[in-house]
C-alpha cells in the first residue's frame, strides 16, 4: 500500500509540474524561458554542491558558485553558441582567479574549487542547450520532442521492468533497474519519439529513419546519464538530490536524463538548418 501511495504521489507531483511546463515551452516567451531555466541550473548545481563537497561551503563561496552557475543560461539566450562556450571558459578562468586570491592555498580548497566548476560543466552547461535548441527553427517543437523521448522512456522502463524485469542493468549503481527495464524504456522512446517527429517535424527534412535512429540515441543518452547521477548519489552516500519534488527526490534527480540530451539534439538539429 505505501509503495502505491509513493508511486501516485509521484504521478500528482510529476503532473503538477507538467502542466505549467507544457504552458511555458508552447506560449512562453524565450526570455521567460531563460529565466526558468536560470532558476533549475542555479537549484540543481546547489543540490549537487551539497552532495559532493565533502564540508558545506562557507556562504561567499555559494554566492561565488551559484552567481558563477547563473552566467550560464543568459550567456546562451543573449549569445548563442559563442556565449556558452565564453562562460565555459570563463568559469574556469574565474575559480581559478579565485584560487589564486586565497590564502592559504590549500588542496582542500582547490579540491572545492574543482568539484564547483564539474557542477558548472555538469548541470549548468548543457541544461542551457535547451535554448539553443529554442532558438533554432521549429525549437519549441525540438524541445518537446527531447522531453516526449524522456518520458516515454521512463514510463516504459517503470512498468516494463515491473512487469518482466529480471536481471539486473547496474546493480551497484541502481538496483532497481533492469535490462528488461532499459529494453522496455527505449522500445517506448523510439515509437512515441519517430511519432513525434513525423507529426511535428517534418518540415525539418528528416524523415522517418532519422527520427528513430535519433530518439534511440537520445533514449540511452538519457539512461546513461540516469546512471551518471545515480552513481553520484552513490559516491555521496545520498539517497536523493534533495526532498524538493514529492515522489521524485530532487530536481536534479528529474533532469540527469535530460542534461546530455539536449546537447545531442541541438548538435543534430543545428546541422539539419545549416
Amino acid at each position: 500500500m505505501e509503495r502505491w501511495s509513493s508511486h501516485a504521489k509521484r504521478w500528482v507531483t510529476g503532473l503538477g509540474l507538467a502542466l505549467p511546463l507544457i504552458a511555458l515551452l508552447a506560449w512562453g516567451p524565450l526570455w521567460l524561458w531563460a529565466a526558468v531555466v536560470t532558476a533549475a541550473a542555479c537549484m540543481g548545481l546547489w543540490e549537487y554542491e551539497n552532495m559532493v563537497q565533502e564540508r558545506v561551503p562557507p556562504r561567499p563561496w555559494w554566492i561565488f558558485c551559484l552567481g558563477t552557475g547563473a552566467l550560464f543560461p543568459p550567456a546562451a539566450y543573449f549569445l548563442g553558441p559563442v556565449g556558452l562556450l565564453a562562460a565555459a571558459v570563463g568559469s574556469v578562468f574565474v575559480m581559478l582567479l579565485v584560487q589564486l586570491a586565497q590564502a592559504p592555498l590549500t588542496r582542500p580548497a582547490l579540491a572545492r574549487g574543482l568539484s564547483s566548476l564539474g557542477g558548472w560543466m555538469y548541470v549548468c552547461l548543457p541544461l542551457s542547450f535547451v535554448l539553443l535548441l529554442g532558438t533554432l527553427p521549429h525549437g519549441r517543437a525540438w524541445v518537446f520532442y527531447v522531453l516526449v523521448i524522456i518520458v516515454a522512456g521512463d514510463t516504459g522502463a517503470f512498468y516494463t521492468g515491473r512487469r518482466f524485469g529480471r536481471r539486473k542493468l547496474y546493480e551497484a549503481v541502481s538496483p532497481k533497474k533492469t535490462m528488461e527495464g532499459s529494453a522496455g524504456g527505449l522500445a517506448a522512446s523510439m515509437a512515441v519519439g519517430t511519432a513525434f517527429g513525423l507529426a511535428f517535424l517534418h518540415e525539418s527534412g528528416a524523415g522517418a529513419l532519422h527520427f528513430l535512429l535519433l530518439s534511440a540515441v537520445v533514449e540511452l543518452v538519457g539512461q546513461v546519464g540516469d546512471l551518471m547521477e545515480s552513481l553520484l548519489k552513490r559516491m555521496a552516500g545520498a539517497k536523493d538530490s534533495s526532498n524538493l519534488l514529492p515522489g521524485h527526490g530532487g530536481l536534479l534527480d528529474r533532469l540527469d536524463s535530460l542534461l546530455f540530451a539536449f546537447p545531442l539534439t541541438w548538435f543534430f538539429a543545428e546541422r539539419l538548418y545549416h
